[in-house]
């Protein structure tokens, strides 16, 4: 079966200067306080802190910590937006959280919109904002494209190509300008 190619595809990832300046650093220093909290407890038999937890607590909170500090630098380091739009739908997969598909004739209108990730929509990532009452997909940029669909749900999807997207769609729910 073959398959029709996109009308617009693009594929975008967290900027990886957070991951290796902010994000790695941060999880490290966990693990590394975890493993010398558990040295120097167990085995030096000297506890870290005022209120130290007992051996217990301790190795069941390094069960916790050292594998969610792992799983979060594997998550920014593979976290990826990826947005398809063919002649009947818009295609977003937020890897490897989500999946999402816009069907074109739920669309009720849309318009490229600049935002700031942080105050719009408080950071990076699968968002929502209570101000737009929007569901936001962001990665990089401050620009992309807010639909509006007739269920009353909106979204907006961040793209460093948005005057793209939106030709795209806008060619797809209005037919060719010419």
């Amino acid at each position: 079966m073959k398959t029709e190619k996109p009308l617009f595809f693009e594929e975008e990832r967290l900027n990886q200067k957070w991951n290796l300046f902010l994000i790695t650093p941060v999880c490290v220093g966990f693990i590394l306080f975890q493993i010398y909290s558990l040295y120097s407890q167990l085995i030096l038999k000297q506890p870290v802190g005022s209120d130290p937890l007992s051996d217990t607590w301790l190795i069941v909170m390094s069960f916790i910590v050292i594998p969610l500090m792992i799983f979060l630098m594997w998550l920014f380091y593979v976290m990826t937006l990826t947005v398809k739009v063919d002649n009947k739908k818009i295609f977003i997969r937020f890897y490897p959280i989500m999946k999402r598909e816009v069907i074109i004739e739920d669309i009720a209108s849309f318009e490229i919109k600049e935002f700031n990730p942080i105050i719009d929509f408080g950071g990076w990532g699968l968002r929502y904002s209570i101000r737009w009452k929007t569901t936001g997909y962001i990665m990089k940029g401050k620009v992309g494209v807010h639909i509006h669909l007739k269920n009353g749900k909106n979204l907006l999807i961040s793209s460093e190509r948005a005057d793209e997207l939106y030709r795209v769609i806008k060619n797809i729910t209005q037919g060719p300008q010419k």
